[in-house]
């Protein structure tokens, strides 16, 4: 995650997918890791 700090200066017009996908995944990530934790926590602990 460190190594892509230099790159948020200058993206080319060809990455807009990427830089897309590269802004959507972060934001993503809580919301896949909190519905992981509350279905393995119903599963193992029965909340």
């Amino acid at each position: 995650m460190t190594k892509n700090l230099g790159n948020g200066r200058y993206v080319p017009p060809k990455d807009t997918s990427v830089s897309f996908f590269g802004k959507v995944a972060p934001a993503l990530f809580p919301l896949v890791a909190a519905a992981l934790g509350y279905m393995i926590g119903r599963q193992f602990l029965g909340l």
